[in-house]
């Protein structure tokens, strides 16, 4: 079986299609516009997400199997993600960690399921239900509180200031397993690894004091130049992400790889090197090398649940902007029924005038929705960007980025904006999920 992302040379065409929301938007094209193809062609596993699971937990990277680290008496903190990451489906491979453990002979008693929240609200019966499945009621759930201090504990301070405090029954455990996803991170890099115990069970402090270090360390300068999606050498958060974990040391880590719908693969093993052979896989996957950047990219955010409002969208805008030269052009359709999606992201947008003031702003009240908005308009500033949405057109109108009901409106505008001449294009059908990079070729 082979995985290859990567680029495919369109003919002429007179129209698009593009997902949006649960729909489709489509478009007729120029005829002097010339187009070239971003999408992965990964092939999924012609195996059950269970025979993955169980065979990444029967081979395990750089680490005994979990069976083998555990023992009789011993307690057990299982860390996972909450519903909205369900894409990861813990109620299929979590079973299969408790089985491992209990092979061990560890008691039901003696393990705890603690859900990596961060700063997110905690669970229904009916959610808690649905992601452990069949383990609800069997063993101890807890959703983690990021407020509640008397269920934190620190265990030191970073060399970039972060001072770590994280879930008490995860740090009194005499094992630690982090379970999650892996996907491209707007700030971190990538998900999954460390990210469950940073910002997943750390104090909303710690959490804070990791992620501002997004921004630049001047005053005016922005964000950082090295965080982003596929940055880790050298991005600092990251670093310091790892250097969290380091204070701890879990005892094991599974993680989920996503492929087109759902997981595409599982690794498990040592929590650092089972997560650099995730971030690998993910590489491979979906990230596709580019010859050259271009004036113009035509791109979706994939349609739901990628598009269901602005905040989820603002990483497709990202990614797509990394197609684009300087000042160039990014036609993006992203349905956003739910509009902007966060009420800081809200005030962060409507409320500052220019770049600078919301700056200054954020670096006095940060917190991670205001600077995914921030980060947002930052990127948006930086291009001409058309964006088609159900969004009220005055929501974004701050942030400099111009609104349609129609792809083919939004097309029309720039062919406009343009005087008509010959664009060549890249054409991203999943922008939420492709990353096109430029440096990799």
């Amino acid at each position: 079986m082979t995985r290859q992302v990567g680029l495919s040379t369109i003919g002429p065409m007179k129209s698009i299609t593009l997902p949006y929301g649960e729909t489709i938007q489509t478009s007729s094209l120029p005829d002097n516009w010339e187009g070239t193809m971003i999408e992965s062609s990964y092939q999924s596993e012609e195996k059950s997400f269970e025979t993955m699971a169980e065979e990444a937990l029967a081979s395990p990277i750089a680490s005994k199997r979990l069976k083998d680290l555990v023992n009789k008496g011993e307690t057990v903190c299982l860390v996972f993600s909450d519903i909205t990451r369900s894409w990861q489906q813990t109620h299929r491979y979590l079973p299969l960690l408790t089985a491992e453990l209990e092979k061990g002979g560890v008691r039901s008693d003696d393990i705890t399921l603690l859900c990596a929240l961060g700063t997110h609200r905690p669970h229904s019966e009916e959610e808690k239900k649905t992601l452990v499945g069949p383990l609800y009621g069997k063993y101890r759930f807890v959703d983690h509180n990021c407020d509640d201090r008397e269920n934190l504990v620190y265990l030191g301070t970073t060399t970039r200031g972060t001072e770590v405090e994280i879930n008490r029954i995860a740090a009194e455990a005499d094992h630690l397993i982090l379970t999650g996803g892996i996907v491209f991170h707007l700030m971190a890099g990538y998900s999954g690894g460390r990210k469950s115990l940073l910002p997943g069970i750390s104090s909303r402090k710690t959490i804070m004091q990791n992620h501002s270090l997004s921004l630049h360390p001047e005053k005016g300068k922005g964000s950082h130049p090295d965080i982003g999606c596929d940055k880790i050498e050298g991005n600092h958060l990251h670093e310091d992400l790892e250097e969290a974990s380091d204070f701890i040391r879990p005892s094991f880590l599974v993680n989920i790889v996503p492929g087109k719908s759902g997981p595409g693969a599982v690794v498990a093993g040592h929590y650092r090197e089972a997560h650099k052979a995730g971030c690998a896989r993910l590489r491979d996957f979906f990230r596709i090398g580019i010859p050259e950047k271009r004036d113009l990219v035509i791109a979706s955010a994939g349609g739901f649940p990628g598009d269901i409002n602005f905040y989820q969208t603002v990483k497709s805008l990202i990614n797509s902007c990394e197609a684009l030269n300087p000042g160039g052009r990014l036609i993006l359709t992203a349905r956003c029924h739910e509009g902007l999606g966060n009420p800081l992201m809200e005030e962060m947008i409507r409320d500052y005038p220019d770049m600078q003031s919301r700056e200054s702003f954020l670096r006095e009240n940060y917190t991670i929705g205001r600077f995914i908005a921030y980060y947002g308009c930052e990127v948006a500033s930086r291009f001409k960007v058309y964006f088609v949405s159900d969004m009220n057109p005055e929501d974004l109108v701050p942030a400099g980025i111009r609104c349609f009901t129609t792809l083919e409106g939004a097309v029309d505008a720039c062919r406009e904006d343009t005087d008509g001449k010959d664009l060549k294009f890249y054409l991203i059908p999943d922008s939420s999920h492709s990353f096109p990079s430029f440096e990799t070729v």
